[in-house]
Parts: structure tokens; C-alpha cells; sequence
């Protein structure tokens, strides 16, 4: 929640574009003009039609941000008030209409200086309605500023988890990991890019498994990759059915506690374009039951690239405990690796509000327009370890232009003691 004094502002701004709205209605109807008609309307005022087309953007604006990027400047709204008066609306609605834009004006240069830098500051902010997409505007930027910065885009992200019990009516659970990128692309030669960087923990960050030499024990999961072949031929696991075929050779490598995969230099532009996706299973991962040390379960994807759309999603066996109060939430990594549960603030949070959807049952529920084989992909990974597509659900989260340098965390809470 924000702070009264940003309450404030976004409230001064609200009223501000209430005001010049209403004021730009009447002094067009004063002047007996349909501004749902705004290139006749300039025809008749003989004023630059880009003029009433802006107008009518204000009036059907639905919040004080995609009005202001329609504002014209102030020689420019002279010019259409002095026409509008000239072709009969009342002195007093074009005098009341002058005031309103002067208010918006003082409020700019007050909190802002200039109309584009106002225009990022509503960007983090509700609109009226309390459900835009925030940080929209920046967020498109960022994406192709990134892009030229670091010479790396990505079309889409895809992250699955899938959770099924280790066995029949336990709450300890298998996981597996799909993951990949579509259209990843360099834009220029550059050093190779990390993709992926693998690490389980509990809420206080403690490791659960240190990478895919970690044999199965009492209590500690076992982790492999979904197809083992590959993984000795690529050097990580990867699903080469589902990746391209010109993908070089992965360079992968143990960091401490993570199993870090990178991407050496590949080929400029469409002609080096290539799909990557990966696959890994960790038998008796975790359970389901909260414990003193864990009391919610966490799945994260890292934004690491600049990517166009993500899609991250959470399939889950119908045996298994229904996630009631699952969220997602993007967190900034600005610091380096994300803390864990147990001392994450939440003002690392972004402002930035993601839908957690359920698609329902069976494999017809997981497709996706972002990547047409998605549903040939969880056949054949669920073919491998004897799963049924039919008993499970899928949870999903689209995110578009998620920000570098951020994690986005799938949250649920674990079944209290007791229970």
C-alpha cells in the first residue's frame, strides 16, 4: 500500500483529469459538436484535425494516464479553445475549461516538471479502477532498451511445474521442471548468456539438494534429467525434440549451491533464433505439510532476459491438497539472489498486479497460444514418468514485458500441523 502522500497525488491527479474531462464535454457541446465524430468536428472548428482527435481521447479516457499522453501542448489547446469559442460555446464553459488545464498544468510542473515523466510516475500507480496493468508503459520500454543494452531477446518464457504424489495418498510430492525459451535471439555477438540457474530451499533459505549429482536418501529428493541421453550429449537436460535443431552445445556448471546452464555466443539475428527447452524430475521433492522451518511452499522463474510474454504455470495432481490462496508475485533482484521467505521484504515487491487462473482439468486445458507443441510437451514428459494428463489441473500466470533483473514467485501455503 502506498503512503499518504502518494495517496495524495494520485488523488490530485484523478480529480485534475476528472475536471478537465467534464470541462472538455461541455465546452464541445456547448458548441454543438459530436466529439464521437472528431475529424468533422475539426472541419468545422478549421483546426488541425489531430486536435479534436486528441480532445476525444480525454473524454473517453478511462483514467488520468492515458489521458495525459493524449494532451496537447498548451499552444495547442489554445488554439482549439479560442476555435470552439469562435463557433459558439459560452465564454464562461471555455473560461472554466482554460482553468482546468492551467490546474493540470501547475500540477506538472509541480510533481513532475513535464508531462513524460508524470505519465512514469501513474505508471506504478492504480488507476481509478484498481485494475490496469501496471507498469505497462515502462515495462515495453525497458524490453527494447534492454534488448539494445545487452544484445539478447526472447519471444516468450515458458515455466511449468507439475507436482503428483511419490506415491499413492502420500502428501510428499514429485516435481518436475519444464522450462524454456522460444525466439531467444542475440542482436549483436556477444560472450555466452546464463539461462537457467537451478536451487531448491526452505523459507529460511536453506538447501534442500545441491544439484543433479545429489543421489536420493532419507528425506533428501533425488533429482534427474527428464531425458538422461541428452543430458550426456548436451551437457544439461535438455528436451532436444522440442528444442531447435542447430542449438550449440550448452555449457553447464556447479555454483555452490546452484547448477548453473549457459548459452555460448550463437549466430545475430533471425538466422540464429533458437528455441531451448528443459526438462528435470526431483523424486519425493518435498510435502505438502508445513513444518516449524516451512510454512509455504515457492516456485520461482527468473527474468534474467528481456523477455516479450511469460507464461508460468502450476500443474497439479487432483490427489493432492488444492492450493486455496495461491498468489504470484514479482520480486526485484536489483540486490543479487532473491532472499528468502523468512527475510523477504515485501517493498521488494513490484507493483505489479498478476491474475492466478485455473484452466481446469485434462491436457486440452494446457494449451497455450504461445507455443502450439506445449500440449505434445507434457504428453510426452508425462509419457516418461507414467502420469496421466487426465488427473491433473493446470494454475496459470501471464505476465507481459516482465523486468529484468526480478524473480516471479508462485506462493501457496503448506498444510498446518495438526491437520
Amino acid at each position: 500500500m502506498g503512503t499518504q502522500s502518494e495517496l495524495s497525488f494520485e488523488r490530485q491527479v484523478l480529480d485534475a483529469f476528472q475536471i478537465l474531462r467534464g470541462s472538455l464535454i461541455e465546452v464541445f457541446a456547448a458548441a454543438e459538436l459530436d466529439m464521437s465524430k472528431p475529424y468533422p468536428a475539426a472541419r468545422k472548428l478549421e483546426v488541425n484535425k489531430n486536435l479534436t482527435w486528441k480532445a476525444s481521447k480525454i473524454i473517453r479516457a478511462t483514467g488520468p494516464q492515458d489521458a495525459i499522453r493524449h494532451l496537447p501542448g498548451k499552444a495547442g489547446m489554445k488554439l482549439l479553445l479560442d476555435a470552439l469559442e469562435r463557433h459558439g460555446a459560452d465564454a464562461s464553459v471555455v473560461e472554466r475549461t482554460r482553468a482546468a488545464v492551467a490546474e493540470l498544468d501547475t500540477l506538472i510542473e509541480r510533481h513532475s516538471g513535464d508531462k513524460a515523466t508524470l505519465e512514469l510516475m501513474l505508471d506504478g500507480m492504480l488507476d481509478s479502477d484498481g485494475d490496469s496493468e501496471q507498469l505497462e508503459t515502462s515495462r515495453k520500454l525497458a524490453y527494447r532498451g534492454n534488448s539494445g543494452v545487452w544484445g539478447m531477446q526472447v519471444r516468450a518464457r515458458l515455466t511449468t511445474f507439475v507436482m503428483a504424489p511419490d506415491k499413492p495418498g502420500s502428501d510428499v510430492f514429485d516435481n518436475l521442471l519444464l522450462t524454456g525459451f522460444l525466439g531467444l535471439r542475440r542482436l549483436r555477438p556477444e560472450t555466452p548468456w546464463t539461462l537457467l540457474r537451478l536451487r531448491a530451499y526452505q523459507d529460511d533459505g536453506t538447501t534442500i539438494w545441491k544439484g543433479s549429482d545429489q543421489q536420493g536418501s532419507a528425506g533428501v529428493p533425488s533429482t534427474a534429467a527428464l531425458d538422461p541421453k541428452a543430458e550426456e550429449l548436451f551437457g544439461g537436460p535438455l528436451l532436444p525434440a522440442f528444442s531447435s535443431p542447430h542449438l550449440p552445445p550448452l555449457e553447464t556448471r556447479q555454483e555452490a549451491d546452484e547448477l548453473v546452464i549457459e548459452l555460448p555466443g550463437v549466430p545475430v539475428g533471425k538466422q540464429g533464433s533458437v528455441d531451448a527447452f528443459f526438462g528435470r524430475i526431483d523424486r519425493s521433492f518435498a510435502s505438502m505439510h508445513a513444518t516449524p522451518t516451512d510454512t509455504h511452499g515457492e516456485f520461482l522463474t527468473d527474468y534474467t532476459l528481456p523477455v516479450q510474454e511469460s507464461q508460468f504455470d502450476m500443474i497439479v495432481h487432483r490427489d493432492l491438497p488444492r492450493f486455496d490462496e495461491a498468489s504470484f508475485r514479482i520480486f526485484s533482484r536489483l540486490d543479487g539472489r532473491l532472499p528468502p521467505p523468512s527475510v523477504r521484504r515485501e517493498k521488494m515487491a513490484l507493483p505489479i498486479n498478476v491474475e492466478v487462473r485455473e484452466l481446469g482439468m485434462g491436457l486440452h486445458a494446457m494449451a497455450t497460444p504461445l507455443y502450439p507443441r506445449y500440449t505434445e510437451l507434457i504428453k510426452d514428459s508425462f509419457g516418461r514418468l507414467g502420469w496421466d494428463p487426465r488427473e491433473f489441473y493446470t494454475l496459470r500466470v501471464k505476465v507481459e514485458y516482465p523486468p529484468m533483473a526480478t524473480t516471479g514467485v508462485f506462493s501457496f501455503p503448506l498444510i498446518p500441523p495438526g491437520r
